[in-house]
């Protein structure tokens, strides 16, 4: 039994991990066209359980045991789809795979012998347990996503637990059932499950809620956090380690659905309705509590909603409703937070909390209504009152009490064990995993009065051609040694998008102070701060917004060699949404204007060098443009204030995203007298210099693949006699 929970488990980490990453391999193809491109027609694939509906011979043959190998080989496929050459192909045999993982779930979780289809439920409970753990040793990234040699090793696992899984089928099937045992006992005839006709309706879209709830919000510890953060000093829970406690609650959840008759109350249900609510609203700490809360209740639920549902005869049915209503989940987040780009986007926009609001009484009305079906996939251990049900020739065996009672404390330990591996990753990434030598700058003041700052829009960590770029982006960052660095497109923490932390993985990477930015709740695509200096305080801002896609920004003051220095950093609207434009600008500039400190400004600003908005941010923000000269800008700009310019530099993005980096230099003292440009570095102190690793001066786009300057920089500017 433990042997056969472990293979079967890591087919179930296997399902979850292809289910998680169809999002993100669609969303590449709308982001690049900033419309609805077809390619989303792909999201059909999780509606392949209609195989089920097309008549019991068909059923039969996927249920038996060579169907059973085809479906995981096809699902081996998908998961070696990232060794794909191109998006495309690799989004298809994703897809494919995919399709196979459903038609999978829906063999293992219908299967006649009550014993199996238990172990098969628990098996994909704790592969999606060992998934949301393994990300945290990841920083937030799936595994199997991260990089070639990981995911081939995981395919091996996965190959190995499915052999095993076939040769054990085959070796049932092939046992004559006619064989006595030599003790000369009678034979036990399997015990099958008997199913009642009852709408299957109900229990399915709160399965497909539940499966929602669990990607959007609990995909990754870190979103929790995510959701409650705001700026310094008063951040709320950190990712690491205050993620480690929404893994505990999770798995406490799993343990109190075994011993307890509570998740079936409804003053339990109503509690995980208004925590899902006080997620959504309240500040900080409380949203995190309730988010904790939140986590404990939905697993609590999640093993007796899918009874529910697999106590339905109608297999292909039950999961095309349910993955129906988690498809309509995604489909609404989205909505929420693109709805400049999408048809009737008006009417969600903003709105993931109703979102929420209608997913969680489906689970709460399944979760407390009484069922018949007895133990179909649930283990209720310390209360034996419980009945079960099969058919036999004679009336259920005595042992199975005894045999939910062996699978219960086996799946109790090895989910235990999850949740201490998980919590030890936090360990690792603190003081063993390989980083960047840190390079946090100290507080007080030394003589260096100097520092750099950059901009780049990062494009959620997935380069130009969709595959995961965070390694070379953080060596890219790294080679730049910007000392204050924002990036824009950075919330990826949305199910569509990977759940992935961008701000943490970054910070830790590159030894670096990191502010989130506004929050996921916040419906904003990101504007997160790195810092290598200590941020004394920030504040995140939505600016005016009242046609287009709500822009972010946030104003920090930074302690640089004992000196404060502000920052405003932003990732203004769509550059046909005239009138927000215009009111974010006159927003920043007031920001900038209000600023006491040297103030530096780090804008996407979506207008031309001269335009309104541009001259909104010289004049009433008080503003100098690092190099007025520069024509060639259309998106993102530099200013500051109460600083001396040293360079300004424009770094070709080689493929990581759609926009290139931009950076300058200053130093702290109020800029006097008049400046000329020089582009040969030979003439520049080498430590006032660029690094070379971008080459030198380059007039023009450069299209390599490489970074290298280009657009007529590197300049350096230095004070004439």
């Amino acid at each position: 039994m433990a042997e056969s929970l472990i293979y079967e488990s890591v087919i179930g980490y296997a399902f979850w991990c292809l289910v998680h990453h169809l999002g993100p391999m669609i969303w590449f193809y709308p982001l690049n066209e900033l419309e609805i491109s077809g390619y989303e027609i792909f999201a059909l694939v999780i509606f392949s359980p209609v195989l089920f509906t097309c008549g019991s011979g068909l059923r039969s043959i996927l249920k038996s045991s060579t169907g059973l190998a085809a479906l995981l080989m096809i699902l081996i496929g998908g998961c070696a789809s990232f060794q794909a050459e191109t998006t495309l192909s690799r989004l298809i045999i994703l897809s494919a795979g995919i399709a196979s993982a459903y038609v999978l779930q829906c063999a293992l979780w219908w299967q006649d012998d009550i014993e199996k289809r238990k172990l098969s439920f628990w098996s994909f409970t704790i592969g999606f347990m060992a998934m949301v753990a393994s990300k945290i040793w990841y920083v937030s990234i799936s595994p199997m996503w991260n990089d070639y040699v990981t995911n081939k090793v995981l395919i091996t696992f996965l190959t190995l637990a499915a052999v095993a899984k076939v040769m054990v089928e085959w070796m049932t099937l092939s046992a004559k059932p006619s064989t006595l045992k030599q003790s000369g006992d009678t034979v036990k005839t399997e015990s099958k499950v008997k199913t009642k006709k009852q709408s299957c309706l109900g229990p399915s879209l709160a399965y497909g809620a539940t499966c929602f709830v669990l990607h959007a919000i609990f995909g990754e510890v870190s979103v929790v956090c995510r959701y409650a953060v705001q700026g310094y000093p008063n951040t709320g829970p950190l990712p690491n380690p205050w993620g480690g406690l929404i893994l505990v609650m999770l798995t406490a959840g799993l343990f109190l659905s075994m011993h307890t008759t509570l998740p079936e109350n409804k003053l339990w249900s109503a509690c995980g309705i208004a925590s899902s609510m006080g997620l959504m609203f309240l500040p900080t700490w409380w949203a995190y509590g309730c988010g904790t809360f939140l986590a404990l209740y939905i697993m609590s639920v999640w093993p007796s909603i899918c009874e529910k549902m697999v106590a339905c005869e109608s297999p292909g049915k039950s999961l095309m409703i349910g993955n129906a209503t988690y498809l309509a989940g995604i489909l609404a987040m989205i909505w929420c937070t693109a709805y400049n780009f999408v048809p009737l986007g008006e009417l969600a926009r903003e709105r993931t909390y109703i979102v929420i609001a209608v997913m969680m009484p489906q689970i709460a009305i399944c979760a407390t209504k009484q069922s018949s079906c007895g133990n179909l996939l649930t283990i209720s251990l310390e209360m034996p009152e419980k009945k079960y049900y099969v058919i036999s020739r004679d009336q259920p065996t005595s042992d199975k009490p005894s045999k939910d009672a062996a699978l219960g404390k086996i799946i109790k330990k090895y989910l235990f064990a999850i949740a201490l591996l998980g919590l030890v990753g936090f360990h690792y990434r603190n003081h063993i995993m390989p980083t960047y030598s840190s390079s946090l700058k100290p507080e007080l003041p030394n003589s260096k009065k100097e520092f750099s700052a950059l901009i780049w829009t990062f494009h959620f960590g997935y380069d130009n051609e969709g595959w995961p770029s965070l390694d070379r982006a953080a060596s890219l960052l790294n080679h730049t040694g910007a000392d204050v660095i924002t990036l824009l497109e950075s919330d990826a923490s949305k199910p569509y998008l990977g759940n992935k932390d961008i701000a943490m993985w970054l910070g830790e990477k590159l030894g670096m102070y990191a502010d989130f930015g506004p929050s996921t709740r916040d419906h904003t695509w990101g504007n997160l701060l790195l810092s290598k200096y200590p941020i004394i305080k920030s504040k995140h801002h939505l600016l005016p917004s009242p046609e287009g896609e709500l822009a972010p920004s946030v104003s920090a003051t930074v302690n640089v060699s004992g000196t404060p220095v502000d920052f405003v950093v932003t990732h203004m609207g769509n550059d046909r949404d005239d009138i927000d434009r215009r009111l974010q600008a006159e927003s920043l500039a007031n920001l900038c204007d209000q600023s006491e400190n040297p103030v530096v400004f780090l804008g996407y600003v979506t207008s031309a060098p001269g335009s309104r908005d541009y001259k909104e941010l010289l004049s009433k923000g008080r503003l100098k443009d690092i190099d007025s000269n520069d024509k060639e800008r259309w998106c993102e700009y530099i200013m500051y204030r109460g600083l001396t310019k040293l360079g300004y530099a424009r770094i070709s993005h080689g493929g990581l995203s759609d926009t290139e980096l931009q950076m300058a230099r200053w130093e702290i003292k109020e800029e006097t007298g008049s400046y000329k440009t020089l582009t040969n570095s030979k003439d520049i102190p080498q430590p006032h210099q660029f690094n070379p690793v971008f080459g030198s001066y380059y007039r023009g786009h450069w299209y390599g693949r490489e970074h290298h300057f280009h657009m007529s920089t590197p300049k350096y500017f230095v004070k004439q006699n």
